[in-house]
């Protein structure tokens, strides 16, 4: 009797199961207890969008559990039970690149490569080709950093190149909040304030070291396959030269000279690591790969096309840039040179050499003074090749037996170097952002060398002297 009571007493007081039919949908479907929190337990343990949670609470994916399972009966992986609901939360592998990079991580964006890139297409290109050419701007927008794909080294310069353009535009913020559109950009001074010069300044060494490394690896094996890489390589040197500047008060851009170097000590000619490397890279090319090699493919824009005609008028009136009055210090300059008995035969015929092909530049770009007697002053002429327009012809066609004047401080040398330097302003190098300062850097340096070595030389360095003081509106 005692027991059967106490039986019944047990059984009394166990209270009855409700089974609840509230609890979401993930816990019914694993046939699991659902603890109806909201989310419940079970969903926030694996991560689950709870369906207890109002939807627009939920959030947008969810990630997979990483913690140790607990003891008790094993469970499946959610991930492969609810595939559409966790497949964001592994990440598939990055894919191999091809071009020699290697992304650990494909969810990283380098932000300073995507602004670089950004601003070399939509802003940088245009100076290099303008918009009047459509076959090279769309070179110069399109093609350059497609290369850059497959040659890495030419997307460090397409990168180093725009860096030296934001370091240019926000040294002369200046003038674009005054509305000057000379600096050649379209970025507003609000845009411009992200950073400071010195951080661009640093993006672009870092890119252009880096470039170097890669040109400088197939510069010695030049072939076929690559000739046109290497062409597109070396003209994005020539433009990260001049934007960075000169590298010391030496640096007269052709070369280097030395406070000491005697001017009667012979010097052979430069090699290719001492002079325009980058100037050197052009022609080399140029000179062993025909245009149908060099040219063809995503570099076909530069292939020459049909014979130009002659200009029948300077491309200062053409392009209306203020003109330069020339004529009287180079053609006296030449008769000076020619007359000159102090310097040697092989020297005076080097500089008359590089003078008159510099001559001929000024023309096309000035053109000369020819009176008559409807226009007194002198009507501007010049019927001659086209290319003569082009300021770095001069730096393309110089002979290395002129840079070794030059870098031995000869005088005649040194003055048809810095009447070159009058040709590098903004009107002959149109949108030349990138060659600012060079001029005067190049005349002063000039005009220290020859300060104490005759009033000769002193009186043919007035004129670009002046022109350096005044022509403000040519910088």
């Amino acid at each position: 009797m005692t027991t059967t009571a106490s039986l019944s007493s047990t059984k009394k007081s166990i209270r009855p199961h409700r089974k609840s039919r509230a609890g979401c949908g993930y816990c019914k479907r694993r046939k699991v207890k659902c603890d109806e929190g909201k989310p419940c337990d079970n969903c926030k343990r694996f991560g689950l969008p709870c369906d207890l949670v109002p939807e627009s609470a939920r959030p947008e994916h969810c990630a997979v559990p990483t913690t140790r399972q607990g003891r008790g009966r094993p469970r499946k992986s959610w991930e492969r039970e609810y595939p559409t609901i966790c497949s964001i939360a592994t990440p598939a592998p990055p894919p191999t690149s091809s071009s020699g990079y290697s992304n650990v991580d494909s969810t990283h964006i380098n932000l300073d490569d995507a602004e670089l890139l950004l601003h070399f297409v939509t802003v940088t290109a245009e100076t290099f080709s303008g918009m009047e050419n459509a076959e090279l701007h769309r070179f110069w927008t399109r093609n350059a950093a497609q290369i850059g794909l497959s040659s890495p080294f030419i997307l460090h310069f397409v990168f180093a190149t725009a860096a030296f353009h934001l370091f240019h535009l926000v040294e002369h913020r200046d003038e674009q909040r005054n509305g000057s559109t000379s600096s050649g950009g379209i970025y507003t001074s609000t845009q411009l304030q992200l950073r400071d010069s010195a951080a661009y300044l640093s993006l672009a060494h870092k890119h252009f070291t880096a470039g170097l490394s890669g040109f400088s690896a197939q510069l010695s094996q030049p072939g076929p396959e690559n000739c046109g890489v290497l062409y597109l390589g070396a003209t994005l040197v020539s433009y990260c030269t001049f934007a960075a500047g000169p590298t010391s008060r030496n640096d007269l851009l052709v070369c280097t000279v030395s406070d000491d170097a005697p001017n009667s000590t012979p010097n052979p000619p430069p090699s290719t690591a001492a002079w325009m490397p980058f100037v050197h890279g052009v022609r080399l090319m140029r000179e062993r790969f025909g245009p149908d090699v060099l040219f063809a493919g995503l570099m076909a824009p530069f292939k020459p096309g049909r014979p130009t005609t002659p200009l029948k008028q300077p491309a200062c009136l053409r392009d209306g840039f203020p003109r330069l009055e020339w004529e009287a210090a180079l053609d006296g300059l030449r008769s000076y040179i020619a007359a000159d008995s102090v310097a040697a035969a092989s020297t005076r015929e080097s500089c008359l050499r590089e003078l008159d092909n510099l001559i001929a530049i000024y023309a096309a770009n000035y053109g000369r003074r020819r009176s008559s007697s409807s226009s007194p002053d002198g009507e501007l002429t010049y019927d001659g090749p086209p290319e003569n327009q082009f300021v770095f012809g001069w730096l393309y066609c110089m002979r290395p037996e002129f840079v070794s004047c030059i870098r031995r401080s000869e005088p005649c040398a040194l003055l048809v170097l810095a009447h070159y330097a009058m040709l590098l302003n903004r009107g002959a190098v149109r949108r030349g952002w990138y060659i600012d300062g060079w001029r005067e850097h190049i005349v002063k340096r000039i005009a220290e060398t020859l300060a104490g070595q005759g009033d000769e030389y002193r009186k043919w360095m007035r004129w670009p002297a002046e022109q350096v003081a005044e022509r403000t509106d040519l910088h």
